[in-house]
């Protein structure tokens, strides 16, 4: 990961606190007489900048793009300011914490910290303390797993089409308590990370796939999107696939396309063409990472296919992902000696549904394997022994093999619309609301539909 360099208040950070006192050892008491604040807060006090009144956190932190020796921590503040906050980490279960550190002031309301000199595949528990002239407090703890060597099992979550919007009284979007049930579900599995498949906003209130007005409201649903997912954010590094509703297809004005792609590098950052060795997308839209024996493959088909499709009858095979990406995919593929390969996308680069008007629109899944650039895509995947494209969209849960290669939608975690056999064109799927749990180790993988409130629809394996 390309890591920003930390403020020159990172320099007064010193000893934080031990696992038997929340507050660190040393420094002055608290204004009520209780236990000590840390030398770190006694430093921002003493340079003048700790303000009076309370920090308080808008939701979890948001985990982000983990590497082998660090991972990223986004925090959003919703009263005071993110420059009076900290960080500190230790190793799981180790009796003492490591000195404290400054946030990058990525906006008013947003702090963020690159962490680094860990060892790979393991698990790291951190603290964020905020710091007033009042005292010293814990405001949120969690733990992230840096980036698996290869040999080492894990298990992540899939979850796609959540369509959470900035006003969340609007009822056309997505469901808030259907993701916070789905959130809580794959939280209580412990993956190692989460990977959303597209369309995380929405804005049916300005129209149909109407860009946002401005810029505030981008942010607002990207604020709401992460107080949705709870603690999971916190604790299972996050990556995002860019989806139609996110607002950045490549029919829209530039000026329109930077008013949600500025939001989402500030609110949900992912992987920049440094962070990988697989490298990707200066705007984090494309990517690619090695997890254990895996590779992952996030694909964008939205920002480099010039033309609209409004879910009205038009060509199916228009769908691209630029020259660019096209190129940067084959030599990935070519370049991996991982097991397992899967790609991550919102939809085929290609349409073959139930119908025209949803062909244009790109669903279908396997249906249209053989459909435009997706035939391109394929032959790669069957080339380079892809065993798994994963995508979302069509707001159901299906699998179909195509040359020996699943097609896998994770159905929808937040979408009220759940499409029929008559529009999606599949024989069958199941719409219920939920995610996929997948488990990875050397022998196999392990790929299981699951419904909000747990119970499995499908599972497969592939050895």
């Amino acid at each position: 990961m390309a890591r920003r360099s930390l403020p020159l208040l990172a320099s007064l950070a010193l000893a934080g606190c031990t696992e038997g006192s929340l507050a660190g050892p040393g420094g002055a008491l608290n204004a009520d007489g209780g236990l000590p604040r840390s030398a770190y807060c006694d430093a921002l006090i003493g340079s003048g900048g700790a303000q009076d009144g309370a920090l308080q956190l808008q939701g979890a932190p948001l985990a982000f793009a983990p590497t082998t020796h660090g991972f990223g921590l986004s925090v959003v503040v919703q009263s005071g300011s993110p420059a009076m906050l900290g960080l500190r980490t230790r190793a799981a279960g180790a009796p003492s914490w490591g000195e404290a550190m400054a946030p990058l002031v990525r906006a008013t309301d947003l702090a963020e910290w690159s962490v680094e000199g860990l060892a790979a595949g393991v698990r790291t528990d951190y603290q964020i303390i905020g710091c007033s002239t009042a005292g010293e407090t814990v405001l949120h703890g969690g733990h992230v797993v840096t980036q698996r060597p290869a040999g080492q099992s894990f298990t992540f979550g899939l979850i796609s089409d959540t369509h959470i919007g900035a006003d969340l009284a609007y009822t056309n979007q997505g469901d808030e308590t259907t993701l916070a049930a789905v959130a809580k579900g794959i939280a209580a599995a412990s993956p190692d990370f989460v990977a959303n498949l597209g369309d995380i906003l929405d804005y049916h209130q300005y129209g149909f796939n109407t860009p946002p007005p401005d810029a505030a409201i981008a942010r607002q649903a990207y604020v709401n999107y992460r107080s949705t997912l709870g603690d999971l954010a916190g604790n299972a590094a996050h990556f995002p696939v860019i989806g139609g509703w996110d607002s950045e297809s490549g029919c829209n004005t530039a000026a329109e396309i930077e008013r949600s792609r500025s939001q989402r590098l500030l609110y949900l950052p992912a992987a920049g063409p440094d962070t990988y060795a697989e490298g990707g997308s200066p705007f984090q839209d494309y990517y690619a990472f090695t997890w254990g024996d895996a590779l992952f493959v996030v694909l964008n088909v939205f920002t480099y296919t010039p033309t609209c499709h409004l879910l009205t009858p038009g060509p199916a095979d228009d769908w691209t992902l630029g020259q660019a990406q096209l190129d940067w995919l084959r030599q990935t593929l070519a370049s991996s000696r991982s097991k397992w390969k899967f790609l991550l996308i919102h939809h085929p680069v290609g349409g073959n549904a139930g119908d025209d008007a949803n062909s244009a629109y790109g669903r279908g899944g396997g249906r249209a394997a053989l459909v435009g650039e997706q035939a391109i895509v394929h032959q790669m995947m069957r080339d380079y022994g892809v065993q798994i494209f994963f995508y979302g969209h069509d707001h159901v849960f299906t699998d179909m093999v195509v040359d020996g290669i699943h097609y896998s939608l994770p159905g929808s975690a937040g979408a009220i619309w759940m499409f029929t056999a008559g529009e999606t064109g599949y024989e069958t799927s199941w719409p219920d609301p939920g995610w996929a749990r997948v488990d990875v180790t050397s022998d196999d993988v392990h790929v299981q539909f699951l419904t909000s409130t747990g119970a499995s629809l499908f599972d497969y394996t592939i050895r």
